[in-house]
């Protein structure tokens, strides 16, 4: 283990024990979001750089902003405004996202190749089509599992949310 795999693992072991017990949504969605940048970058050092970039595209970039745009439906815009700006836990959570975003510029201004190319990989690990191939030959059953599972999950939080069928 490095210093590189500590920094990022406290980060994510602290913002996730922060994502769960704040008590504001909104402090809640950032330290999710320092979540998913730490796993992000962990990803990078396990040499799957794919999976870092689907980490920050589907789960950073899609899911957080779904979620912070169900918070700002939920919250009207000038009902706790003031309390919400002076809120230390926000400059806490903040602060820690500040650090792991710094952490990922300083791993990219060593080079992502530096951490990744520490040692020899098999041919074509973390490529595209590796991804596809062994998710679409070896793991197919697995992946029409979860498909289907996220599909029984989706009927039953629709059948949730509606108050009358």
């Amino acid at each position: 283990m490095d210093l590189y795999f500590w920094i990022f693992a406290v980060m994510a072991v602290a913002a996730g024990l922060f994502t769960i017990s704040s008590r504001e949504p909104l402090s809640s969605g950032l330290g999710l979001l320092t979540v998913f940048i730490a796993l992000s970058a962990l990803y990078l050092h396990l040499h799957a750089p794919l999976v870092a970039i689907f980490q920050v595209t589907i789960y950073a970039g899609a899911i957080l902003v779904l979620i912070v745009f169900v918070l700002m439906l939920l919250v009207s815009p000038g009902e706790r405004m003031r309390d919400i700006q002076e809120n230390a836990s926000y400059r806490v959570m903040g602060g820690i996202l500040g650090l792991t975003m710094l952490g990922l510029l300083a791993a990219g201004a060593k080079g992502v190749s530096d951490l990744i190319c520490a040692r020899s990989l098999p041919e074509g690990f973390g490529h595209p089509s590796g991804f596809g191939d062994l998710m679409f030959r070896e793991y197919l059953l697995h992946f029409e599992v979860v498909s289907v599972l996220l599909l029984v999950a989706l009927i039953g939080a629709i059948y949730l949310a509606k108050k009358r069928i």
